[in-house]
Order: C-alpha cells, then sequence, then structure tokens
C-alpha cells in the first residue's frame, strides 16, 4: 500500500511540477514523509548490509528531506502555499535522487556509490551554509542483534571545528565524538549498550550541532537523523549441493554352467567305482563374477554323488561334482549333472547428485561444510550453494563467480566447502 501511495504522489507531484512549475508545501511534505519511510525500509534488506547503502545514500536522503522539511515549517508552514524557488529546486533534486536510489537498490546494487557521490553534491549544492557545520557522508555499519562488540560510526562533511559542541543520540544514549576534526567526525559505541532485539532492523539515530554564528556570536544549534542497520546474528541458512561418480554394477543377465560325471558298472564283489569332474574358470570380457548370485538350477545323480563349490570369488568359480555306481554285484555305473547359473557384472560410474543438510550462516564466522569421502579415487564436485537469507532471497553461490555478499572457498585437499559473509 505504502509503495502505490508513494508512486501515486510522484506522479502527482511530477504532473504538478509539468504544469506549474512549482509544488504546493503540503504535497511536498506528504512526498518528503514518503520518501523518508521508503528509505527506511530498504534497511531490512541484505543488499544494503552488504553495500552499506543506507549508511551513505540512504542517510544523506534523510538528511536532506528533514533539512527541507524543517525549512518549509519554518518557513511556509505545511499549508498550501507554494515552495520557494530554492526549495523547489531541492525538493526535485530529493525526488530524482530518491527515485534512482530505490532503482540502484533493486537492479544494480554496485553503483549505489554513484548515487552517494550524486547525492552528496547535491547536499552541498542546495544544502550547506558556509561557516556552519554540514554532513556529507555516513558511515553506519550495521549492528548484530545479540552480538557485543566495538561500533565506529564515521561521519564526513565540513566545518566540523567550528562547533561548539557534538554529539549523537542513538537509542536514547548520547554519545561525543572521539576524533574530530574539519571534515570528519568518528564515534565510538558499545552495542552492549544498545537494546537490538530480533524485532528491529534499524535504530534512529542523530547528529546534534551547537555553534556560535556573526559578530554577535548568536547561538545557533541543529539536529540530522540517520539510521544505523540490525541484522540478525545467524542471517540465513545455506545448502551445499553438489555431485560425484559414484561406482554402480552393470549385470549381465544370467549366465548357465554345465557339468556331468559318469563312472563304469561295480564288480563282481560290489565295489562301488566312483568319479568326479572338476569345474574352473573365470569371468570373461574382463568383467567379474558376482558369487551371491550362484544359483543350482539343475542336479541330477544316479546311484550315488555330489557337489562341492569350493572356491567362488569375483575372479573364480571352482568346484568339483562326483558320481558313484551301484553297491551291487555287477552294479549299473552311475552318473551325475549339476546345472548352475551366475551372473558377472562391471563397474561404470555415474555422476549423482546430492546436497548436505541446512546449516545457519552467522554474521560473524564462517561455516564449514563436510563433502564425502572419495570413491575409487572420484572426488566430489561442487556444483552450486544456496543461501536463503533472512530477508527471504535466494543467493546462488558458485566457485567461479564472485558474490558480493558472500565468499566461498573450497579446501583442495579434504574437499570441505567454506562459507563465510564478506564482512
Amino acid at each position: 500500500m505504502k509503495k502505490t501511495v508513494f508512486k501515486l504522489v510522484i506522479f502527482v507531484i511530477f504532473t504538478i511540477y509539468n504544469v506549474q512549475a512549482q509544488t504546493s508545501a503540503a504535497a511536498a511534505l506528504v512526498a518528503l514523509e514518503e520518501i523518508d519511510a521508503k528509505v527506511s525500509n530498504q534497511i531490512n534488506s541484505i543488499d544494503n548490509v552488504a553495500t552499506n547503502a543506507i549508511g551513505n545514500s540512504g542517510n544523506m536522503i534523510l538528511s536532506m528531506t528533514s533539512r527541507l522539511k524543517k525549512e518549509i515549517d519554518g518557513t511556509i508552514g505545511n499549508t498550501d502555499k507554494i515552495l520557494r524557488e530554492s526549495q523547489q529546486n531541492l525538493f526535485n533534486e530529493i525526488l530524482s535522487l530518491s527515485a534512482e536510489f530505490d532503482k540502484v537498490i533493486k537492479e544494480r546494487i554496485d553503483q549505489i556509490d554513484i548515487v552517494a557521490t550524486k547525492i552528496a553534491m547535491a547536499a552541498n549544492d542546495f544544502l550547506v551554509k558556509k561557516k556552519e557545520p554540514n554532513t556529507l557522508r555516513y558511515n553506519t555499519p550495521p549492528f548484530v542483534t545479540n552480538y557485543t562488540k566495538q561500533y565506529f560510526i564515521k561521519i564526513n562533511g565540513a566545518n566540523f571545528d567550528r562547533s561548539d559542541a557534538i554529539e549523537i543520540n542513538v537509542d536514547g544514549k548520547i554519545y561525543k565524538p572521539i576524533q574530530s576534526n574539519h571534515v570528519e567526525l568518528v564515534f565510538k559505541i558499545d552495542s552492549s549498550q544498545i537494546k537490538t532485539g530480533n524485532d528491529l532492523h534499524y535504530l534512529q539515530a542523530s547528529i546534534h550541532f551547537k555553534w556560535r554564528k556573526g559578530l554577535f556570536r548568536i547561538r545557533k544549534s541543529k539536529t540530522e537523523p540517520f539510521i544505523i542497520p540490525i541484522v540478525p546474528f545467524n542471517i540465513g541458512n545455506a545448502t551445499v549441493f553438489y555431485e560425484q561418480e559414484v561406482p554402480e554394477r552393470r549385470y549381465t543377465n544370467p549366465i548357465l554352467y554345465s557339468c556331468d560325471c559318469r563312472t563304469g558298472a561295480s564288480n563282481w564283489r560290489g565295489d562301488r567305482r566312483n568319479s568326479s569332474t572338476s569345474f574352473n574358470f573365470n569371468p570373461s570380457g574382463g568383467r567379474i563374477f558376482d558369487p551371491t548370485t550362484i544359483v543350482v538350477t539343475d542336479w541330477h545323480k544316479r546311484y550315488g554323488g555330489g557337489y562341492s563349490f569350493d572356491h567362488t570369488t569375483e575372479q573364480q568359480i571352482k568346484g568339483v561334482i562326483t558320481c558313484s555306481s551301484d553297491p551291487r554285484p555287477y552294479g549299473g555305473g552311475g552318473s551325475s549333472s549339476l546345472t548352475f547359473s551366475y551372473k558377472e557384472f562391471d563397474i561404470i560410474y555415474k555422476i549423482k547428485k546430492d546436497q548436505t543438510p541446512n546449516k545457519e550462516i552467522s554474521f560473524i564466522n564462517p561455516v564449514l561444510f563436510d563433502l564425502p569421502d572419495p570413491i575409487d579415487n572420484k572426488r566430489p564436485n561442487l556444483s552450486y550453494v544456496k543461501v536463503n537469507t533472512y530477508d527471504n532471497k535466494e543467493i546462488i553461490l558458485t566457485p567461479s563467480i564472485p558474490n558480493a555478499f558472500f565468499k566461498l572457498n573450497i579446501n583442495p585437499v579434504t574437499d570441505d566447502v567454506i562459507v563465510e559473509w564478506k564482512k
């Protein structure tokens, strides 16, 4: 709904500007409030955390809108009176820069520094007053939820040394600069003093200047807002997708093997005659036996006999069958026959696609993913890593393409995959 209202307001304002060349104070104030809301909402984005776009360009837009709203309220109020020429020029510039800021965030985040430079130039052209402190650029690294460390906020501008007093207000706490000169201020903040709950996406902050102006040293002061991003400690979860050649047995159809055994008749005393037939063979065509597939399909004996498999391995099947004559005087000759089946196989390698379990990605520490050990010297190959971030974005990491947010490394010895946030 806000985006729709914002677009409608922009359309109306541009229509008014094109027809009348001026904008009413009321319409301008509504549009400026919408711009503030849009810029503040952009803070909850991993794009902005990675590039500090809000800390630079976004905060300068907030600073410009704040100054213009204050000037409008102080000169013509929020009535239907039209803006003055200087106010109109600044208003048009804010509209243009805000639209460009929004487009860059969505389409070409790598060009955000160009927008930051344009905003600084616009601020210098329209807002900077000589001999008073002026901010031109913010460097506000994100606070990490439930993580204690020292943060340094840097603010660049001009004439800071003319101030009698400078302080920032962050979450209701006042901080003085630890370093200051004509063009730069540095503030140190202990994050343990700041409440950064999981429901917060940014902190409201402001910088306050006090100085004296003119021959009579009139006391002057001004306050400008800015915001500080807040990100969760765990900024998302990741899954590693990989592939590996794994061995697979390719079997033949069952192969039949037959052998038989025969003896002559028993003598007049009935002494048996015995005989045996051995079988011993190797797989064919460079394949391998699977001993577990040996199945006796036919066994027949006359008077006596048996069979045994004495040696069954992947490289050899060895055994013997026996037969005996009838034990009666002049008993008939014996016989036996054996038929069994077996299968041979060879090894082929097929690419198997697989993935690791999900792991949380920390804003602070790298995360290690273990990939399987090599199989027959076939090592796993990383395909890609899918990261789902806290702001519902899906980011694909590949070894060959650098990513703006995450670093992806592979251990060449262990094949482990390491994913970490680019600090």
